[in-house]
């Protein structure tokens, strides 16, 4: 039935090229909203806090897949870095309300091995200044939607 959600290389690139098309079909987006309204793209983005803040949610998104990628090139299994950066990937999708990210993180992670792996200690400290980055991110954008809604 679900027979892609077993296996880890081609959820990861499914999860890859939905990282990489949300910022591009949010710009599109922008691009024909700025052609619409006969407003400069700037403008939609400084004075518009919708905008402003999906805008930091596409660059986000930017980040992750290419954190995504080059993870994904030394490390594949569930107890290395990159069952680490999928973990994080699931709750930190959920909290920017990503719920389609969130799910294909989830399955990601079930179908990664869980076999050890040895990284160097450069790479890893790289990793988790990439980790923190992501998740300073997030909660700078859950602050701003909480501040938009008025709390």
């Amino acid at each position: 039935m679900l027979r892609w959600t077993t296996n880890s290389k081609r959820l990861q690139q499914i999860l890859l090229t939905y990282w990489v098309l949300f910022p591009i079909l949010f710009y599109v987006y922008l691009l024909i909203s700025s052609i619409m309204k006969d407003v400069a793209i700037q403008d939609l983005i400084q004075y518009v806090p919708g905008i402003a803040l999906g805008n930091l949610i596409a660059c986000l998104t930017l980040f992750q897949a290419a954190v995504l990628f080059f993870v994904s090139r030394v490390s594949q299994s569930r107890e290395g870095l990159l069952g680490q950066f999928v973990f994080i990937s699931i709750f930190q999708q959920a909290m920017t309300g990503n719920i389609i990210g969130a799910l294909l993180t989830f399955f990601l992670r079930r179908a990664l091995l869980p076999v050890k792996e040895n990284t160097s200690s450069q790479i890893k400290l790289i990793f988790y200044f990439a980790i923190g980055f992501i998740l300073l991110l997030s909660f700078l954008t859950l602050f701003i939607a909480w501040r938009l809604r008025g709390a």
